[in-house]
C-alpha cells in the first residue's frame, strides 16, 4: 500500500506496520485464551490502566492505552527482529549515555501514537476520508484473515496477543490508507492541501538542486566496472582534452557540447536525461557535483575526474519540470513531520502508570506454547 516515497525510518515504522500489522500465526498448541482476557485486554492484564483508558492526546483526538501495547510490541518486534535485540534482557542497556533501551522504547512508542493522531487530525482538517474501494479492500483483508485462522473467534483471540482489540485494529488498519488519501489530496490540482509549481520550484531552489549535462568518457568497464588498461585511459585523457579545446575555440561552445556529447559521451543514462540531470546535493559523486556546483549557468569545467571517468560539465539553468517533480514527494515529508513536531502531545495520568517492562513480558506471554512455556515462540507479525 504504502507509496514509493522516502520517510523516515521512523515514520514508516510508526504509521506502515498498522496496515503490514496481521495477526500473529495462529498455532493450536497455545492455551487457550479465556473470554474475560479477551474482554479486558493485555494492558489491563499488565498494569492497572484499563485498555480503554485515555493515556494522550493531540488537539483533542485521543489513544487510549491498547494503543499504548500494541505501538510497543510493535518496536520490540522490530528491535528483535532486525537488529536481533532481546529487548527482555536488555531494557537498562544504555544508548548514548543518556537513554536506556526502555527509555528509547517508551519514546519512540508515544511518537508513534503522536504520527498516528497527527495524521487522522489532518484527515479530518481536510476532509480527507477512505474511498469505496479503500473499504472493500480493508473487508476483503479481515474476510481473509479470519478464514486463515478459522473464524472470528480466532481472530480476535490473534489481535489480543497484539495487545488490540477488534475496535482498536480497525482503526490502525485504515491509518495507511488515510495517509495515502492525504498525499493524493496533496498531489490533486484544486484541492486546499495542492503544492503548486511556484511553492515547490521555490523549495527546489531553497534545497540545492541544480541542473548540469556532461561529457563523460569512461575509464571504466561498462559490464564488470573493472579499470581499463593505462593505454585506454591515456587515449581518453587526450580526447577530453580535444575536445575541451573545440569548446574553448567554438562560438557557440553551448550549442557545440550537445553535439560533442551526443558523439562521444559515454554515459548511458544520458539517453534518458539528454539535456542533464536535475539534482539535490550529495545525489552525485563529490567531484561531480562540486564542480557543477561552481559553475554559473552556461559555464562549463575543465576536465573532472572521478571513479567512472572523465568527464567536461556544463552547468545549464535549472530543469524547473523536472525539479518541481523531483521535490514534490520530498515536500510532502516535510509538510508531515512539520505538522508532528508542531503539534503537542497531551498525556494524562493513566500514562504515567503504564509498565512498558510488564506489558512487554504480558504481550511475549501471550504467544507462548502450551509445550513450552518457556521459550518464545512469537512469530513476527505477518504480511495480510
Amino acid at each position: 500500500m504504502w507509496k514509493d516515497r522516502a520517510l523516515s525510518a521512523l515514520l514508516a515504522v510508526a504509521i506502515g506496520a498498522a496496515a503490514g500489522a496481521a495477526v500473529w500465526k495462529f498455532s493450536p498448541e497455545r492455551p487457550e485464551i479465556k473470554p474475560e482476557q479477551i474482554e479486558n485486554g493485555i494492558t489491563q492484564e499488565a498494569t492497572a490502566v484499563a485498555s480503554s483508558d485515555m493515556i494522550a492526546y493531540v488537539d483533542g483526538n485521543g489513544a487510549n492505552a491498547e494503543l499504548y501495547t500494541f505501538w510497543l510490541g510493535m518496536e520490540c518486534t522490530n528491535l528483535k527482529q532486525y537488529y536481533g535485540i532481546d529487548v527482555a534482557e536488555s531494557w537498562d542497556t544504555p544508548i548514548d549515555g543518556t537513554q536506556t533501551l526502555k527509555d528509547f522504547i517508551v519514546e519512540d512508542t508515544m511518537t508513534a501514537i503522536k504520527q498516528q493522531l497527527v495524521l487522522e487530525n489532518l484527515c479530518e482538517r481536510y476532509g480527507v476520508k477512505l474511498t469505496a474501494e479503500d473499504e472493500a479492500e480493508l473487508a476483503a483483508q479481515r474476510a481473509s484473515n479470519i478464514e486463515r485462522l478459522g473464524g472470528e473467534d480466532k481472530y480476535i483471540e490473534e489481535l489480543y496477543k497484539l495487545g488490540i482489540s477488534l475496535e482498536g485494529y480497525e482503526r490502525l488498519s485504515r491509518t495507511d490508507y488515510l495517509y495515502n488519501r492525504l498525499y493524493e489530496a496533496y498531489t490533486t490540482p484544486g484541492t486546499e492541501l495542492y503544492a503548486s509549481d511556484d511553492v515547490l520550484r521555490a523549495y527546489a531552489v531553497g534545497a540545492g538542486y541544480v541542473t548540469a549535462d556532461h561529457i563523460l568518457l569512461m575509464t571504466i568497464d561498462q559490464n564488470t566496472r573493472e579499470k581499463l588498461d593505462d593505454a585506454t585511459i591515456a587515449e581518453k585523457r587526450q580526447l577530453a582534452e580535444d575536445i575541451l579545446w573545440q569548446l574553448r575555440d567554438s562560438s557557440d561552445p553551448i550549442t557545440l557540447f550537445g553535439e560533442l556529447a551526443d558523439q562521444y559521451g559515454e554515459d548511458p543514462g544520458r539517453e534518458r536525461s539528454p539535456e542533464g540531470y536535475t539534482f539535490a546535493q550529495g545525489t552525485m559523486v563529490e567531484e561531480f557535483d562540486a564542480a557543477a556546483r561552481a559553475l554559473e549557468e552556461n559555464e562549463y569545467s575543465d576536465i573532472v575526474e572521478t571513479q567512472y571517468g572523465y568527464h567536461i560539465i556544463l552547468r545549464r539553468p535549472l530543469n524547473v519540470a523536472e525539479a518541481v517533480e523531483a521535490v514534490r514527494s520530498e515536500y510532502f515529508d516535510v509538510f508531515f513531520l512539520g505538522e508532528i513536531e508542531r503539534a503537542e502531545l497531551v498525556t494524562t495520568p493513566a500514562a504515567d502508570e503504564l509498565d512498558p517492562v510488564a506489558i512487554y513480558a504480558a504481550l511475549v506471554a501471550a504467544q507462548k506454547t502450551g509445550e513450552d512455556a518457556g521459550t518464545d515462540t512469537a512469530d513476527a507479525p505477518a504480511e495480510p
